[in-house]
């Protein structure tokens, strides 16, 4: 083949060359089917079971189903599905929860260089979590937040958030004294910190003048109020 010909064969086959393959599609992963896992979970326990509450969840950095049911003796139970694969990643009793010094064990060597700030045992949207604070070994004012299933240990949550220069926070007492100067008749309900977007939060529940129910998040390190509305009995 002459140099000009080779030339032309080169020219011709450029533009099939520079040609992009055709997209293929993307198809989210395939979730197991409910009815499979709940047939599973009857198969596996002797008796009669009743399903408390089935939830698709975040867990470890995986989908999962987490599926409650009591047995014929009315003992709870839960167990924990891989949700693209079906396969079994807990089962566990619901009687009491998980020794907190068996959490802090987890915790410790999941983050060793991490010091615990605070660690201890709250429902949060009618689940029974611990939830345990960090903070970095060598960078002051970086906090972490876990929360992880008071009954499988696996975690459920972990937020990332810095504190301000001065690394303190605002008292709850301080907090709700600002409240007061909008609602002087307020009746605390219930409090509770945690991490909301990034930013440390303190949330505070309370009966208004009327005998109204609110609901309060403020920002924990400057006092900024970020939400104020009512909530009916029930919805928090």
């Amino acid at each position: 083949m002459t140099r000009f010909k080779l030339l032309v064969f080169i020219l011709l086959a450029l533009p099939c060359l520079a040609e992009p393959l055709p997209e293929q599609t993307l198809r989210p992963r395939h979730i197991a089917p409910l009815d499979q896992l709940l047939v599973a979970v009857r198969n596996r326990v002797p008796g009669t079971i009743v399903f408390q509450s089935v939830r698709l969840a975040q867990e470890d950095g995986r989908k999962v189903y987490i599926i409650d049911f009591t047995d014929a003796g009315n003992r709870w139970s839960r167990v924990v599905y891989d949700a693209h694969s079906a396969t079994e990643v807990d089962h566990v009793p619901m009687q009491v929860p998980m020794p907190l010094e068996a959490i802090l064990a987890r915790v410790s060597s999941q983050h060793p260089n991490s010091r615990r700030i605070n660690a201890e045992l709250q429902r949060r949207d009618g689940q029974l979590v611990y939830v345990v604070e960090l903070g970095h070994g060598q960078l002051m004012g970086k906090r972490k937040q876990l929360t992880i299933d008071a009954y499988t240990g696996r975690l459920l949550k972990e937020d990332n958030y810095d504190l301000t220069p001065s690394g303190k926070q605002l008292s709850l007492a301080q907090i709700v004294k600002n409240a007061r100067e909008k609602y002087r008749g307020m009746v605390v309900l219930n409090t509770r910190s945690r991490v909301k977007n990034n930013i440390q939060v303190k949330e505070i529940v309370f009966l208004d003048d009327h005998r109204v129910r609110h609901k309060m998040v403020v920002n924990a390190t400057t006092g900024e109020v970020i939400e104020d509305k009512i909530t009916p009995l029930g919805s928090i």
